[in-house]
């Protein structure tokens, strides 16, 4: 047995178990890829799974009810992204530790993750708390719509620890190769959370009838229940990575500085993506409650192609840092490239199938008239430009998986708010193209983004970062 298939402490073998204990460093790039893309494609689908069941729960009490609650998520998302960086900082260190084969550290750099995430997590739910009522009136929502998103959003903000701490763990599980633990919190998280839905948005059974208000609070028992399995997880030493009473739980601060100066580049282009969402959803806005509802459904639509790419991407990731821990750039770039191509195919096909469902589609949510014309028109645009979105999805967390964060901040800021958002208001409002210029901006925005990233990527300067 050479030494890159010597197994970690506490593994009888590289190969025990399907995922997480094999080595990503060695032997096929394909089979490496869908070791991890597999189970992590089914835990980004449970995520679709899920909005999808929301989506379809929360259209049964009305447009009004559904433009709440995109609002309301768009807005959650918003403060969300501000922490969901320490994620992927923490990622790109356990990854590095565990290619390098160093299990006390990667052990040491969980903790601190994960310390860092809670203090965080804490401190956003309380602004939100705050801030949500003033955000939906800047959103124009009516007086029915800031009630319910407000009322939403307390519950969300309340136990916004919860999700974010599920991401944040699952994302280190992912960099420790452990794909399949995290796609297991996923499944009892998300399914826990779609059974929650329409008992207590409903009030069937025993359960009080909440309206929107259930759906959040579905989200926060869900997530809080991943949360517990998670702890499971990492105190029985079934992982790669684990919390044990031989670590020092005291906040190691230098390790959370380089933690946070890798997150906050990726956690700066997450923000900038969510609030150019909010802009556009304020554009969108202008047009009427049908438009948002409409604008709401296509985009729920749009991400059921982009959670596995999601899920792709984070195979990518894993892949990259691990090998670059292992000191073998070449056969990270490689395996980013793969990944992307892989991509590419599923989401041409998505498009292709978005494209000539349209209506149908949109009508399975809410088959208002006014809002599957806006809706369908939306998913008709856009749909072509995911293969451009394919690229930009994986290449940028290529990127994070290398802690190289700063091009996926750059990229998303031209993009974005460089073109997306000036090209949707002057198309819209500015040509007489109404609506249809906000679809219209945002498929440049997405083929603009994809090409960047490519390019960027081909340079190849992140193989060179040091974590």
């Amino acid at each position: 047995m050479t030494d890159l298939e010597r197994p970690l402490p506490g593994q009888t073998t590289i190969e025990q178990g399907w995922t997480g204990k094999r080595d990503l460093t060695t032997g096929s790039i394909h089979r490496n890829i869908w070791t991890l893309a597999v189970p992590m494609i089914l835990e980004m689908g449970t995520l679709s799974v899920t909005q999808i069941v929301d989506t379809y729960w929360v259209g049964k009490l009305g447009s009004a009810a559904l433009a709440a609650v995109t609002i309301s998520i768009t807005l959650r998302w918003v403060i969300n992204s501000l922490a969901n960086g320490l994620g992927i900082g923490g990622m790109a260190v356990v990854a590095r530790r565990i290619g390098a084969r160093d299990r006390a550290q990667a052990d040491h750099a969980t903790w601190q993750a994960i310390l860092l995430a809670a203090f965080v997590s804490l401190a956003l739910g309380a602004m939100g708390i705050l801030l949500a009522k003033p955000a939906l009136r800047i959103l124009g929502a009516d007086a029915e719509v800031l009630a319910m998103g407000a009322s939403f959003l307390r519950i969300v903000f309340g136990g916004l620890f919860t999700l974010i701490l599920v991401f944040v763990i699952n994302s280190l599980l992912r960099g420790a190769g452990e794909a399949g633990l995290a796609l297991g919190v996923l499944i009892l998280s998300q399914g826990l959370t779609v059974v929650l839905e329409p008992l207590l948005i409903f009030g069937r059974g025993p359960f009080p009838a909440l309206g929107v208000d259930g759906s959040a609070w579905a989200g926060v028992l869900g997530f809080g229940a991943g949360v517990l399995f998670q702890m499971a997880i990492l105190l029985s030493g079934r992982a790669r990575i684990a919390i044990s009473s031989e670590l020092d739980l005291r906040p190691d601060l230098p390790l959370m500085w380089r933690i946070i100066k890798i997150a906050l580049p990726s956690t700066v282009q997450m923000t900038l993506r969510s609030t150019s969402r909010l802009v556009i959803l304020a554009i969108v806005g202008l047009y009427g409650t049908f438009a948002t509802a409409g604008f709401g459904v296509a985009n729920r639509i749009l991400l059921i192609a982009l959670i596995p790419g999601f899920g792709l991407g984070n195979a990518a990731a894993t892949l990259v840092g691990q090998n670059l821990g292992a000191v073998q750039p070449r056969r990270a770039e490689r395996s980013a490239w793969w990944v992307t191509a892989y991509n590419i195919s599923l989401l041409a096909a998505f498009a292709v199938a978005f494209f000539a469902f349209a209506r149908p589609l949109v009508a399975f949510f809410d088959p208002t008239p006014e809002v599957v014309e806006i809706g369908a028109e939306c998913l008709r645009i856009v749909a072509p430009s995911l293969i451009f979105s394919a690229m930009g999805v994986v290449l940028a967390r290529g990127f994070d998986g290398a802690g190289n964060t700063m091009p996926a901040m750059f990229v998303n800021l031209l993009t974005l708010w460089g073109m997306e958002i000036p090209l949707a208001y002057g198309l819209a409002q500015g040509t007489g193209l109404g609506i249809t210029g906000v679809w219209i901006g945002r498929a440049l925005a997405n083929l603009a983004n994809g090409l960047l990233f490519a390019f960027w990527f081909r340079l190849g300067r992140w193989k060179r970062k040091e974590v």
